[in-house]
């Protein structure tokens, strides 16, 4: 039969075992639970970041019913338009350059009597 001491002893040494079990599983789950909470935070960060764009394009689209409902362009639109004028007007003049030259020459080939 064991004495009361060695008995003190195993009962000790039991317990130290168990919690340094106990530390163990509880150092993992620490780790695991930093490791998800890190995940989630970029997770969050990540939709954080989008929020602007999101917003910007909300923004845009609330401008453009705006624009639609009052019926004035824009100065991108009033621009393109310009471009466009500018392109028409080139076109015209070559146009009339090259009724002018066929008038011309027409007139000199037929003999006037």
């Amino acid at each position: 039969m064991a004495t009361v001491s060695q008995q003190l002893k195993g009962t000790f040494s039991n317990a130290k075992k168990q919690i340094e079990g106990f530390e163990k599983k509880a150092a993992k789950q620490v780790a695991l639970f930093e490791k998800k909470a890190k995940a989630s935070l970029g997770d969050v960060k990540e939709q954080l970041d989008e929020v602007p764009t999101q917003l910007r394009g909300a923004w845009d689209g609330v401008i453009d019913r705006l624009r639609g409902a009052l019926d004035f362009a824009s100065n991108d639109d009033l621009k393109k338009l310009s471009k466009k004028i500018d392109e028409l007007a080139k076109t015209v003049e070559k146009l009339v350059r090259g009724d002018k030259i066929k008038s011309a020459a027409s007139g000199k080939a037929k003999p006037t009597s």
